[in-house]
C-alpha cells in the first residue's frame, strides 16, 4: 500500500476545508437585502415596462418628425384601359401663317428676279403667269390645311410610371416645434415611470418587513414557549408538594395550544408574504424563505426635502411644455410649405411609346383661408395648456398637503415606538415580579401565564411598531420628492 505522508494529508484536509467554507459561503448569500429586493422587483415589473414603451414610443414621434426632412424616394405606375381613342391635337396657325408669309415673298423675289434678267418681253410675259400660279397653287394647299390638325390613336391599353424624389425644404416650423412636444411627452411619461418605480419599492419593502415581522413574532412564541416550559417544570414540582394543582397544569397546556394556534397563523402569512415577493420579484421561494430581515428604526432628514423634484409634478411641467409647443405648432399651421422634387415620367400605348420626360421643381403650399379650422385648433390647444397648468397648481397644493401628512404620521410613529418600547419594559418587570412571588408561593399558575401572555402582546405590539414606522419613514421620503434606490435602507 503508498503511505501519504503528513504533510500531503494536512494539504489535502486544507484544500477540502477551503471548498467547504466556500460552498457554505455561497450558500449563506442568499440572505437578500431590502435594496437587492427592491432592485429585482423593479427589473420584473410589468408596469414599468409597459411605462417605459409608451416613454419610447413618444420619443420615436419625435424622430418621425424630424424625419420630415429626408428626402422621399418612390415610384408610381399604372394601368388604364381608355373608353375613347386618344387624339392629339395642335394649333398650327401660327405656323401656317408664316409659311404663307414665306411664300408671298419668294414669290415677289422670283418676280423681281425675272424683271431684272434682261429676258425678252415675251419671255418675261410668258414666266411671271406660271411662277404666280406655282406660288398661288402652293399658297391654297397650305391655306386649306387647319388651323388645329389632329391624329387620332386607336389603341386603348395605356401604361405610365413615374420615379420621383421629394425633399420638404420648409414645413411652416410644423415638425421642429412638434419634435419638441413629442420629446417634452417623452420626459412626462418618463416622470411617471419613475414614480411607478417608487410605488414598487414601496410595495416591496412593506413585504420585506412584513416577512421581519414574521420572523421576529415567531422568535417570540419560542420565547413563550420556553417560559411555558418552565412553567410546566415548576407546576409539576409544586403539584408533588401540594402548591400546584391538575387545573394549573391544565391552564398550561391551554396556553401551550394557543402558541400552536398563533404559530400556524404567523407561519400562513410568511407563506403568503413568500408568494407575493416571488409576484413582484420573480425569485424563486426557496430563496425568498431563506430571508431573515431585521426591524431598526428608520430616521429622516428632513434637510433634503425637494417637493419640486416630486414626479408627480415633473410629469405636469412636461406636460404643459408639450402643450405648448404642440400650441406654437397649430399657429405655425398659417405659414406657407414649400418642397423640391424631381420626377421622370414615361408612359404609351402598344403602339406608341412616349419618351421619359425628367424634370425638377420647387412647389410651395400655402392655404390662406380654411374655414376657420386652423384657429378652433389653436383655441383648443390654448385651453389645454392652461388647464395643464390649474392641474400642476393644483397638483402643488397636494403634494404640499401630502408631505405635511406623512411627516406628521412620521412623527408619531416614531413616537409610538418609544411608548411602545416602554410598555414592554413595564410588562417584562412585571413578569420577573409574578415569576419571583409563584417560587415563593405568593401567586398561583395563572397570574404567572397572564403576564407571559401580556408581555407576549407587548413584544408582538412593539415589533409591528417598529415596522409602522419604517413604513412612514418610506411613505415620507417619497413625499419628500428624494425616494430612490440609494435612500433604501437594509
Amino acid at each position: 500500500m503508498l503511505k501519504i505522508s503528513k504533510k500531503v494529508k494536512s494539504t489535502v484536509i486544507v484544500f477540502l476545508l477551503m471548498i467547504i467554507s466556500s460552498f457554505a459561503f455561497g450558500q449563506s448569500d442568499t440572505n437578500l437585502t431590502r435594496r437587492e429586493l427592491a432592485v429585482k422587483a423593479i427589473e420584473n415589473s410589468h408596469s414599468v415596462k409597459i411605462k417605459q414603451n409608451e416613454a419610447k414610443a413618444s420619443h420615436f414621434d419625435k424622430q418621425r418628425a424630424l424625419y420630415t426632412y429626408i428626402p422621399k424616394v418612390g415610384v408610381k405606375g399604372g394601368y388604364a384601359y381608355l373608353l375613347n381613342d386618344i387624339t392629339i391635337s395642335r394649333d398650327i396657325s401660327g405656323t401656317k401663317n408664316q409659311a404663307l408669309y414665306g411664300l408671298e415673298h419668294s414669290k415677289n423675289q422670283s418676280l423681281a428676279q425675272l424683271a431684272s434678267s434682261g429676258l425678252p418681253p415675251t419671255m418675261i410675259g410668258v414666266a411671271t403667269p406660271l411662277i404666280e400660279g406655282v406660288y398661288n397653287n402652293i399658297g391654297g394647299m397650305v391655306n386649306q390645311i387647319p388651323n388645329t390638325p389632329s391624329i387620332s390613336i386607336q389603341d386603348n391599353n395605356f401604361w405610365f410610371y413615374d420615379a420621383y424624389v421629394e425633399m420638404v425644404i420648409f414645413s411652416g416650423l410644423q415638425a421642429p416645434t412638434y419634435a419638441k412636444a413629442a420629446e417634452a411627452k417623452s420626459e412626462a411619461q418618463q416622470a411617471m415611470v419613475e414614480q411607478e418605480k417608487n410605488e414598487i419599492i414601496m410595495e416591496t419593502l412593506s413585504y420585506y418587513d412584513k416577512m421581519a415581522v414574521v420572523n421576529q413574532s415567531l422568535k417570540v412564541l419560542e420565547e413563550s414557549q420556553k417560559r411555558l416550559d418552565k412553567q410546566t417544570e415548576f407546576a409539576n414540582k409544586a403539584k408533588e408538594v401540594g402548591l400546584a394543582t391538575e387545573y394549573d397544569l391544565n391552564k398550561i397546556r391551554i396556553a401551550e395550544k394557543d402558541i400552536v394556534a398563533k404559530r400556524i397563523e404567523l407561519e400562513a402569512s410568511k407563506s403568503l408574504v413568500i408568494q407575493k415577493l416571488q409576484q413582484l420579484t420573480g425569485l424563486d421561494q426557496g430563496d425568498l424563505a431563506k430571508i431573515n430581515p431585521e426591524l431598526t428604526l428608520w430616521m429622516v432628514d428632513e434637510n433634503e426635502i425637494n417637493l419640486s423634484n416630486r414626479n408627480e409634478i415633473k410629469a405636469l411641467e412636461h406636460s404643459i411644455e408639450a402643450l405648448e409647443y404642440k400650441h406654437k405648432g397649430e399657429q405655425y399651421g398659417a405659414l406657407p410649405k414649400a418642397k423640391a422634387f424631381a420626377h421622370v415620367i414615361q408612359g404609351g400605348t402598344n403602339m406608341t411609346n412616349v419618351d421619359a420626360v425628367p424634370f425638377v421643381g420647387v412647389a410651395m403650399q400655402w392655404e390662406i383661408f380654411d374655414g376657420l379650422q386652423r384657429k378652433r385648433e389653436v383655441q383648443k390647444s390654448e385651453l389645454a395648456v392652461i388647464s395643464m397648468k390649474e392641474k400642476k397648481a393644483y397638483a402643488q397644493d397636494l403634494v404640499q398637503l401630502d408631505f405635511q401628512k406623512k411627516k406628521m404620521e412620521w412623527q408619531v410613529a416614531t413616537q409610538m415606538v418609544d411608548v411602545s418600547n416602554q410598555k414592554l419594559d413595564g410588562a417584562k418587570t412585571g413578569l420577573k415580579i409574578k415569576v419571583q412571588e409563584a417560587k415563593n408561593g405568593l401567586t398561583d399558575v395563572t397570574d404567572v401565564l397572564d403576564e407571559i401572555s401580556e408581555y407576549e402582546k407587548f413584544q408582538l405590539e412593539y415589533i409591528q411598531s417598529i415596522a409602522n414606522q419604517r413604513q412612514t419613514a418610506i411613505a415620507l421620503i417619497n413625499a419628500m420628492g428624494v425616494l430612490n434606490i440609494e435612500h433604501i435602507q437594509n
